[in-house]
């Protein structure tokens, strides 16, 4: 495989044989939006820093699959990257566009559906026995890691507020470690076993309540939107950071 780079509206990803490498856009190089504005990566830095702590973090504390950091900080341009290990592997939410089975055993030429239910039924039981266990083992008086706080999708995505002040808890160590936006689409199976293979997209990982961590990974994308529609849901989650 030669180097891939996919440009999408708020970062880029570079991907080679080896490593996949996840960064910001030069100030001078983002694309615009339809009124010709540049398209800002909310706390960009912040984000590839914090994925790049949880990664190392979940690799020194856990058994939990995920990719290896190489590399996080600014490159010679002085633009933030983080650098990890590549995984070879498919995304739990894409394996049904086609049958994964060798063509002798093949249970259709177009979706497949039964892959697809193959690939959701090993991710469930692999998030719930071997991963949730061990973030909920994985504990903290404050909120967010190492001082920055990065809420999931959805809260962030309604309450655009600047910044997310760490809370401290006062009865002891109450937050537990979570991803921040386990779907179907940070999951990587082997394209062979439909087994996963890595957990990744750990921007959003940091110390919180644990009714934080939804169970994404049960969810279809119409799903998934759905959580960002529940907005009492959301407010409730934000009573919880919110000091």
């Amino acid at each position: 495989m030669e180097s891939e780079i996919v440009k999408l509206a708020t970062k880029i990803y570079i991907t080679t044989p080896s490593t996949f490498t996840k960064k910001e856009y030069a100030p001078a190089e983002r694309p615009t939006d339809i009124q010709g504005k540049p398209i800002v990566w909310k706390w960009a830095s912040e984000r590839l820093q914090n994925e790049g702590r949880a990664l190392a973090f979940i690799k020194d504390h856990t058994t939990i699959p995920v990719p290896r950091v190489i590399q996080c900080g600014p490159d010679s341009d002085g633009i933030m990257c983080l650098e990890v290990q590549y995984i070879d592997g498919i995304l739990c939410d894409v394996v049904g566009e086609r049958c994964r089975m060798p063509l002798d055993q093949a249970h259709t030429t177009g979706h497949c559906t039964e892959c697809q239910k193959i690939a959701s039924e090993n991710t469930n039981i692999f998030i719930e026995t071997k991963v949730i266990p061990q973030l909920r083992l994985l504990r903290s008086n404050k909120t967010g890691l190492n001082g920055v706080v990065i809420p999931p999708p959805r809260i962030e995505q309604f309450d655009c507020r600047d910044a997310w002040p760490p809370k401290k808890c006062s009865k002891g160590e109450e937050y537990v470690f979570c991803h921040g936006d386990l779907t179907r689409s940070n999951i990587l199976l082997d394209p062979n076993t439909l087994m996963v293979k890595s957990i990744i997209d750990w921007e959003s990982a940091g110390f919180f309540p644990e009714e934080l961590e939804l169970s994404l990974w049960r969810l279809n994308y119409d799903e998934y939107m759905k959580t960002f529609e529940d907005t009492d849901k959301i407010k409730q989650e934000i009573e919880l950071i919110t000091a």
